[in-house]
């Protein structure tokens, strides 16, 4: 039996007004070079500017309404406000970017930012003070200006989430960098556990216990009124923690990260996309990225989890959970999306 066999036969299709948030793609010029990050290799690259309209338009006609920026880091484009105007005249209600935070540090720029669009900040904070988040990215002084960044936008009004890449090189501070991001009061934090797509193939495989050890313990003492996200770990590794996990299905119905159908918008058609289209490209992101191992076509959570990254699946052990399998994507996170109809 192949058992890379991802099919989404075993799940109930969910009906649901689908995110209209995508993912533009600006390149993957960067001024930092973070350990972990997918393109290492071409942080050097500039896109053109007529490029990147090109992609805009086709998510507009695709029927997004909403645009994250994402590089690379978007803001050090020498176009960049020239981006933020063409998907402000497109007609993009909301238009977020991914960033480093440093040229956010300077309030003038931050408030030129909103002038010409920009709504909201994902903000890349990966550690709880300068030696830990410096050595990560790559910068010194990267962690002092990301907190000059934060403050600057929640000064003059543009929204703040957080993205932390957790590794062991910032996995059992945790509990501290909690205390910090409830100081921040962001809206929105995500655990992302080490993946190894793109060229971060090359890092060495790192443990879901002893990740979600620290993870679990963080969201234990984050303020309630936090949004928290965990990308990137299989469901029995997050036992009581069900609901904060999205995977690539849960991805589907998540309303505040880009939309999984048009990630690579070179690839898709300029139509309305229906349930069944998005369950697809789904599998075949499952397919690429994700095995299972025997043990788990006995788990519970079988259908919904995406299972172990293939890097790292002869190094990464298994723990499945007995019971009754689960086929709603949802099941855990129906607070969240209580609306979601069955088709």
């Amino acid at each position: 039996m192949d058992y890379n066999i991802f099919s989404h036969s075993g799940l109930r299709l969910i009906d649901d007004k689908f995110n209209k948030r995508a993912k533009l793609d600006t390149g993957t010029f960067c001024n930092y070079e973070c350990f972990f990050c997918y393109y290492i290799e071409d942080l050097d690259k500039v896109t053109p500017i007529e490029i990147i309209k090109e992609r805009a338009k086709k998510l507009y006609q695709c029927g997004m309404r909403e645009v994250d920026l994402s590089g690379g880091e978007s803001s050090v484009h020498r176009d960049w406000f020239e981006i933020l105007d063409y998907c402000r005249d497109l007609g993009f209600t909301n238009i977020s970017a991914l960033t480093n935070g440093a040229k956010f540090a300077n309030i003038e720029f931050c408030k030129k930012s909103k002038e010409h669009g920009l709504t909201e900040l994902l903000f890349s904070l990966h550690g709880v003070n300068e030696e830990n988040h410096d050595s990560m990215v790559g910068r010194k002084g990267a962690f002092r200006r990301m907190l000059k960044a934060i403050s600057n936008c929640q000064e003059i009004g543009i929204k703040v989430r957080i993205n932390c890449t957790v590794t062991d090189k910032n996995a059992s501070l945790l509990h501290e960098y909690v205390e910090l991001i409830n100081k921040i009061r962001p809206y929105q934090l995500n655990f992302l556990p080490l993946n190894y797509w793109e060229d971060a193939n090359r890092l060495e495989s790192q443990s879901y216990e002893h990740l979600s050890r620290y993870i679990k313990k963080a969201i234990d003492t984050l303020d309630e009124n936090i949004l928290i996200n965990v990308r990137y770990i299989p469901y029995c590794f997050m036992e009581g923690y069900e609901e904060y996990v999205v995977g690539i299905y849960q991805h589907i119905y998540d309303r505040d990260d880009w939309n999984i159908y048009t990630y690579d918008v070179e690839k898709v058609e300029a139509k309305e996309i229906d349930t069944k289209e998005y369950f697809e490209v789904a599998n075949k992101k499952r397919k690429h990225t994700y095995t299972k191992d025997k043990k788990c076509f006995g788990c519970k959570f079988f259908f919904i989890c995406d299972g172990v990254e293939k890097k790292i699946s002869q190094v990464q052990d298994v723990y499945p959970v007995e019971g009754e399998k689960i086929d709603d994507v949802l099941y855990f996170r129906r607070g969240k999306y209580p609306e979601c109809e069955y088709k």
